[in-house]
């Protein structure tokens, strides 16, 4: 690879790491049933995994992100493959997204090409940036809805598939169309969020499948809305992985109402930002993002299309179940690909353990190693012990694994 330094700025959402919901998550979806003719499969787990090859031979599992601008790589997945980029030309990207901070990324100069199934994309200067430390092992890179341009295309969480639909099919299989406006690679459309009687927070959000999450209140729309005034519990919550861009604060509570259309559901957990800086405490962020937490409760289907940009939906099974923040009082992300456990992100105010930080690796979890449990056995609900690393320093816990909203 040829290094040649030049500075791009790249503006994006680039995945929202999972603040206010389980880490890490339960379930996944099942594609045990036939798929729809011409559907392509993904594996949902919080967010959508597709199996793809990257310049025609090398395996990853991409997120599919519609925050994001363009196709980014994870920097371990990258340097494990870096034989096959030799003669590329390597710059420098300025980075923006969920978390606080601008980082400086990588950038594959040249462009790239990518496939995931029978699709095929070029992706011109893609990012090589640290995406394990927001989500995990599991992420290899993302790619973002500026490859799904000209298509409307339907999701289905339950089964993990996502096809080509025409508008007409939609409306015929009884979905109901919300308009929606499109601006360069990001798609918004109406919601309201009514937390009480005195505090609602209405307009439009930004379509986020990057984001593991209900929703999120972007801060100026919070301080609009008083929502610091408002009853009810808020728990605070702090992360060093809150997306690109790192540090991230913000509240959780629970909202009584948020209207979809014509749909509604009822005590939503939602997450507040506190951001001062970041997407998040932007203009562009508008009132805030919806993410699968929401999404997956509709078979729903997006129309790319800037001239008849909308989101299509329909309730599925999920839409009338509770919502739950069901946690030990801490997050943390599968990092046994480099080490032996688990790394802490971020901590529920009054609910972590005492002493535990973020940076910490969980590595032992009720006696056992925790790389070698199911989930089922990490989220079981009731007290847990576990060993955690910081640097040298070994140090036991106790924690319970409960609704904490």
């Amino acid at each position: 690879m040829r290094l040649s330094i030049v500075s791009a700025a790249v503006a994006c959402v680039l995945l929202t790491a999972c603040g206010g919901a389980e880490r890490p998550a339960a379930g996944t979806s099942s594609v045990s049933e036939p798929l729809p003719p011409g559907a392509i499969a993904f594996d949902y787990d919080s967010h959508l995994y597709f199996d793809a090859l990257v310049a025609d031979s090398l395996p990853a599992r991409l997120v599919f992100d519609t925050g994001a601008v363009q196709l980014s790589l994870d920097s371990l997945w990258f340097e494990r493959h870096a034989g096959a980029f030799d003669g590329m030309r390597i710059g420098c990207a300025v980075m923006r997204g969920a978390g606080q901070q601008a980082e400086v990324a990588r950038m594959l100069l040249d462009s790239l090409a990518f496939g995931i199934d029978t699709l095929r994309w070029q992706s011109s200067m893609p990012v090589i940036h640290d995406l394990k430390k927001i989500l995990g092992r599991k992420i290899d890179g993302i790619f973002g809805q500026q490859f799904l341009d000209g298509r409307c295309v339907a999701f289905d969480y339950r089964r993990g598939s996502m096809r080509a639909v025409s508008p007409d099919t939609l409306a015929a299989a009884g979905y109901r169309r919300i308009p929606a406006r499109k601006e360069g690679c990001r798609i918004y459309f109406p919601m309201r969020i009514r937390f009480d009687a005195g505090h609602t927070v209405e307009g439009d959000f930004l379509l986020d499948t990057g984001c593991g999450l209900a929703a999120i209140v972007a801060t100026a729309a919070a301080d609009k809305a008083g929502l610091e005034l408002m009853e009810g519990m808020k728990l605070p919550y702090e992360t060093a992985s809150g997306g690109v861009g790192g540090r991230a604060e913000s509240y959780v509570c629970r909202a009584a109402e948020v209207a979809l259309g014509e749909y509604t559901l009822r005590d939503v957990v939602v997450e507040v930002s506190r951001n001062g800086t970041g997407f998040l405490a932007s203009k562009e962020a508008d009132c805030g993002i919806v993410g699968n937490g929401i999404l997956e409760r509709f078979d729903f289907a997006v129309d790319f299309r800037a001239e008849t940009a909308a989101l299509w939906v329909r309730p599925a099974e999920r839409f009338a179940e509770p919502f739950a923040l069901r946690s030990p009082g801490f997050v943390m992300i599968d990092r046994t690909d480099v080490g032996e456990g688990y790394v802490v992100t971020g901590l529920y105010a009054g609910c972590a353990p005492a002493g535990l930080a973020a940076g910490d690796e969980v590595f032992e979890w009720d006696g056992q190693p925790i790389g070698s449990l199911p989930d089922s056995a990490i989220c079981r609900p009731g007290h847990h012990r576990f060993l955690a690393r910081r640097g040298e320093l070994v140090t036991e816990y106790e924690t319970n694994y409960k609704e904490i909203l």
